[in-house]
This record gives structure tokens, sequence and C-alpha cells, in this order.
């Protein structure tokens, strides 16, 4: 029973290890996420408020038609690379809805998602892999409402002078396995608001995860930093844990 509890607790104290590492949070200002002014059209904008807190205090806040919140690289840039496309085996993030938005997108302004963008280069040619709720059940969201898209959901893509694919039903392992080159690799990514949502539309994000392999990172957006230091709580569980496991050898070799 106690080599058990041993194993239990030092199997926990690995995974809060990996948690503390997986989480990277957010803040206004924050050098390696922006809105650049030429990613906004018909009065588009975005940023981190604490108007919908979704994991936290904060949460990236999009108004208007076409929009992008910009994270982790320069993707206009062939010389910015995260990683390769082959190697993605995960990207999803949180979103809703804002009481009241009034889109004038596809379908019903209900139903009208924030849309998650991996942007790509293969050898000259710039494309984004692009999540819409459109194409992943059509289920009308409920305003006010956060849902979370799934690791194998459908992207379509956009090629820079080729325009769309008119394929919505490929995974992104599906397009790296069919669509693009070995060398293929991740630019940057983004969330934002398609440029047909209009002036009145009004969402939410949070939580963009990208995982590489068995490697994921989560961006929780946040207006101010928590109380407890990134980490801290973590680290006080793994310190709990280590403590157990003290105490239970101590009762072992008495």
């Amino acid at each position: 029973m106690i080599k058990t509890l041993i194993k239990t607790l030092t199997v926990l104290a690995a995974s809060a290890l990996t948690v503390s590492a997986a989480v990277v949070t957010v803040l206004p200002g924050d050098p390696s996420w922006a809105n650049p002014a030429g990613e906004n059209g018909g009065g588009g904008s975005s940023a981190i408020t604490g108007t919908a807190p979704r994991s936290g205090n904060g949460s990236v806040e999009l108004f208007g038609d076409r929009t992008r919140f910009v994270g982790l690289g320069n993707f206009y840039s062939s010389a910015s690379n995260l990683g390769l496309l082959s190697s993605v085996t995960g990207f999803t993030f949180d979103w809703m809805v804002a009481p009241g938005s009034a889109g004038s997108g596809p379908g019903a302004a209900a139903s009208y998602s924030p849309a998650l963008r991996l942007h790509i280069w293969d050898g000259a040619q710039r494309s984004e892999l692009i999540w819409e709720n459109a194409y992943n059940g059509n289920t009308a969201a409920v305003q006010g409402t956060w849902y979370t898209s799934g690791s194998s959901d459908n992207f379509w893509r956009f090629q820079t002078g080729l325009g769309d694919s008119l394929i919505y039903d490929r995974s992104i392992g599906d397009w790296s396995a069919l669509g693009y080159s070995p060398n293929a690799y991740i630019a940057g990514i983004s969330v934002g608001v398609g440029s047909s949502a209009g002036a009145g539309y009004h969402a939410f994000a949070d939580n963009v995860t990208l995982a590489f392999g068995g490697n994921s990172t989560t961006y929780n957006f946040e207006v101010a930093a928590a109380s407890v230091p990134d980490g801290g709580a973590t680290l006080g569980l793994l310190a709990g844990v280590l403590a157990g496991l003290g105490l239970l050898r101590r009762r072992v070799r008495s």
C-alpha cells in the first residue's frame, strides 16, 4: 500500500512539473503578442481586456470586421520559423460570441465564431490554415457561452495569391500530408475575426494551445499578473507532494 502511494505521488510530482512548463501567461504589452494596425479593417480591433475573463482575469476581446491578434512570430517573414507543420499535433482555443453581437457573417450572427489561424511558409508560398465554427458541425453558438475547439477539428486554407482552398473538411494533419511539402513550417499564430463579420461583431478568445509532438503550450491572456507568480501554485503542489513522499518514507523506515 505504501509503495503504491509513493509511486502515485511521484507521478503527480512529474505531472506538476509538466503543467508548469505548459502554460504561458500573456499580459497587455507582451512583445510576443500584438494587434498590428495593418491587420485591422472595417473598424476591427483586438486587445487583452477583463471584460469576459476565462481562465483568470482576462481574455482577448475582438471587435468589428477583420482583425488579428498575432502571436509568436512575424508571419509575413519567411525567417520566422516556430517549427515544422508536420510536427504540429494540436492547435486549439477557447472562444465566445459576446451577448448582443450583431455580426453579418455566414449564417446567423450568433453562430459566427472567431477564427484561429496557423500561418505557414512552404518555400516561397505563404498560407493560413483557418479554424471556424461553421466548418465544424455548424452548431449555432449561444451568445455569452464559452466553447473549446478540438485538436482534430477541420481547417480550411487560404494561400496568398491563390485564395481559398474551397476544402473545409481537413484536419491539420490531413493538410500536412496532402497539401504541403515536408519542409513547410509555422511562422506565427493568431486569433481574430474574418473579413465578412461586420462592424457590429463582438467576441472573445483565450487559452490558445499549440502542440508540437508531446510538447504543448497554452497561452492564457490576462490583464494583470495573478497574486501567485506564474508556476507558484504548481511549485506549491510539488512541494506538498515531495513533503508527502518524505513523510511516507519516514513511516516506512520506522
